[in-house]
């Protein structure tokens, strides 16, 4: 079975890359992964780490309780669940995506919990959602506020950091090559035709995605297990979520900050916006490549700058600390 999703001409262009993480579509994911892994389904080892921390931490508090008795059943591991769970808002933030959660049109809650209860059941709580009571609703934001707090905070910051890297790896080969590149880069979890302009996935069921010129938001995800996931109802904005890479914590290096300090780093600081291939960085500043790399791995170990590589090549991001420590050096008077 498989996904197609079809491409207009404009749609390549309105194609985009998500910078931050989505709060919602990784609360939803992050759900999945809380239960036993599918036979022949192994999990990443930091995921395992995670499902292990989450779950001894959920044991202690009573959000536990809530999750399993709330919102494990809004979000069964099937082929549906409800579309407002996971609003477009979601890369905003927690707050503005609950927000948006809050405000759904209780015709849609209705619908799409509907929906959900002829595929997996009715929700034991679903009666009031479905009359989008505003005590039930409230509920949920606190459910949802609540899980969050204790099983994906803790690992925030790497997930945006990863999230990041990928963005800043797309980013640089849309740059360098355009949108179909970018769309054949995201092997192996989709395969580009470009003859056809469609994007194919492995997928639970058959499943077609007309853009019809609104173009596709790509969302990376830390919690995507598989194969990417897309809305049910085809009048919402096109996302598709995938799976990211995932990539290990640098190690901690104690003597980084240190070395950092010297007009060269400073330099190559300078020439790196978002996604700035090393050829740039050369071009601006007449470092060698060779002498490049070394000044970036010590400006990625202090979290100034990300780095992501693709066929060959590198691109660079500067982080919000390196934007800051920018800003800083550059409003001082001389």
């Amino acid at each position: 079975m498989r996904l197609r999703i079809f491409f207009e001409p404009e749609d390549l262009e309105r194609t985009r890359v998500s910078a931050r993480p989505d709060a919602l579509w990784e609360l939803v994911l992050s759900l999945h992964r809380l239960r036993r892994p599918r036979p022949g389904l192994s999990p990443p080892a930091d995921v395992v780490r995670w499902r292990t921390d989450a779950l001894s931490g959920l044991s202690a508090r009573p959000v536990g309780a809530s999750v399993g008795r709330c919102l494990l059943p809004l979000v069964p591991a099937s082929s549906y669940w409800p579309d407002f769970l996971t609003p477009h808002t979601g890369t905003d933030g927690l707050e503005p995506a609950l927000d948006t959660v809050l405000s759904t049109p209780r015709a849609q809650i209705r619908r799409e919990l509907d929906r959900l209860t002829d595929r997996s059941g009715a929700p034991s709580w679903g009666a009031d959602l479905a009359v989008a009571d505003s005590g039930a609703l409230t509920l949920l934001g606190d459910h949802l506020r609540s899980y969050f707090s204790a099983a994906l905070a803790p690992r925030w910051a790497d997930i945006s950091r990863q999230v990041s890297i990928e963005h800043t790896r797309l980013a640089g080969v849309a740059a360098s090559g355009g949108p179909g590149e970018l769309l054949a880069s995201l092997r192996p979890f989709a395969v580009w035709h470009p003859d056809d302009r469609i994007l194919q996935a492995r997928y639970p069921v058959p499943w077609d995605v007309r853009l019809d010129g609104r173009g596709l938001h790509l969302i990376p995800s830390w919690f995507c297990a598989a194969t990417p996931v897309v809305l049910v109802d085809d009048s919402l904005p096109p996302v598709l979520v995938y799976p990211l890479t995932h990539q290990p914590l640098p190690a901690a290096d104690p003597t980084a900050l240190a070395r950092l300090l010297g007009p060269t780093r400073a330099r190559i600081l300078i020439a790196i916006t978002v996604a700035t291939p090393t050829a740039t960085i050369h071009g601006q500043t007449g470092i060698s490549p060779s002498q490049i790399s070394r000044h970036t791995a010590v400006l990625a170990a202090n979290d100034l700058i990300l780095q992501a590589r693709h066929a060959g090549r590198t691109f660079y991001t500067r982080t919000p600390l390196g934007d800051a420590l920018i800003t800083s050096s550059t409003s001082r008077p001389a």
